[in-house]
């Protein structure tokens, strides 16, 4: 396991023989203090060009999530809201479907996805249930970083979150 500015990259190591691979994702001893209890399980598909996010919740109902793709390709995208850590910090992962490791991204990170192939599935997981009262968002295209889509597939209501920097100004 490895901490990526607060975010842990965890490697799995698959089973493999003749009939193909075996890859677990989940063990209860491993995850027990990083992801106790998991409420939700969420599986995702899309195509080439849609963006899911950037959401998070606020306070005791901040949604930490374990993330990987089983399918496809992703840059899985985490925004750092810690105002003591690195606030504001943007952390770009490729991930690609059937790879060696997941993504623990903790509730205090916004969190989205950008797909980068057709018929691309994710799964993550939490132990926080979804609560739309308590959600927000940060709109993709103030990150000041360029996704090179020219056609976007974004819904209204991720479109029309504020910046990054009205976030960071708030949560200063």
């Amino acid at each position: 396991m490895s901490d990526l500015g607060g975010i842990k990259k965890i490697g799995f190591t698959p089973f493999v023989d003749f009939r193909g691979d075996l890859l677990k994702i989940y063990r209860r001893e491993i995850f027990q203090d990083l992801l106790p209890n998991i409420e939700e399980i969420y599986l995702s598909r899309s195509d080439k060009g849609v963006i899911r996010g950037m959401h998070y919740q606020l306070g005791g109902k901040a949604q930490d999530k374990l993330v990987y793709c089983i399918t496809g390709r992703m840059l899985d995208i985490s925004i750092d809201l810690r105002p003591g850590g690195g606030l504001g910090n943007v952390h770009v992962e490729e991930m690609v479907g059937g790879g060696k490791s997941a993504l623990l991204i903790p509730g205090s990170f916004a969190h989205g996805v950008i797909v980068l192939e057709d018929q691309t599935t994710f799964i993550s997981m939490s132990p926080q249930p979804y609560s739309p009262g308590d959600e927000r968002g940060v709109r993709w295209d103030t990150l000041g970083v360029d996704f090179g889509l020219s056609q976007p597939v974004v819904t209204e209501k991720d479109q029309s979150w504020p910046s990054l920097q009205d976030v960071v100004n708030q949560l200063r």
